[in-house]
């Protein structure tokens, strides 16, 4: 008898795990099906919520914040990611124009860096409501960065940037942890 409780109790235990594994999956799918309910893209939008927050072990077991989390660290992640070509294109480049594109593009690519770091304290920090509009502030601002580089690179060297995929990345997952956190601040998450 003591074999069959032993078991009972743990099918009844694999039961309990698959049904919270699920439950937290649903928060990722349902927090990525409201971010892209709201745009004009919105199955891409999905697919790239799903793809990129999911690709974090931590989405399986975060809440909506938890997500935000997530993307801001993958955000900074890309930003550093996109300084560091920045400077490999720096160090080979010959063209004075192209030079101070790519100077001003590091300039605001480590801005990008310092304002990822200070919305990821922000909710390092517990997460109140000040700090939560204060890191949706600092990712609003961090959400130009692609669109100044690209407009430097046409304006002041009269081409397109070499940089288009990674600031492009940048500014996607920039947007992904902006809409959740908004939803976040709008139902009162805290």
């Amino acid at each position: 008898m003591a074999p069959l409780q032993a078991l009972s109790f743990i099918l009844l235990l694999l039961l309990v795990v698959q049904h919270a594994r699920t439950a937290r999956a649903s928060t990722l799918e349902d927090t990525c099906r409201l971010v892209a309910t709201a745009s004009w893209e919105a199955a891409h939008d999905y697919d790239f919520c799903v793809k990129t927050l999911g690709a974090d072990p931590a989405s399986v077991t975060a809440d909506e914040l938890g997500l935000v989390v997530i993307a801001v660290r993958i955000a900074g992640a890309t930003a550093k990611a996109t300084g560091d070509r920045i400077a490999q294109l720096q160090a080979v480049e010959t063209s004075p124009r192209r030079r101070l594109v790519l100077n001003e593009c590091a300039k605001d690519c480590a801005l990008t860096v310092r304002r990822l770091g200070r919305a990821a304290g922000d909710f390092a920090t517990g997460g109140d409501e000040d700090r939560l509009t204060e890191a949706a502030t600092l990712l609003e601002q961090v959400r130009g960065t692609p669109v100044r580089c690209d407009k430097a690179f046409i304006f002041r060297a009269g081409e397109r940037t070499p940089l288009t995929h990674a600031v492009h990345e940048l500014n996607d997952v920039t947007m992904l942890a902006l809409k959740i956190l908004r939803h976040c601040l709008n139902n009162g998450a805290k």
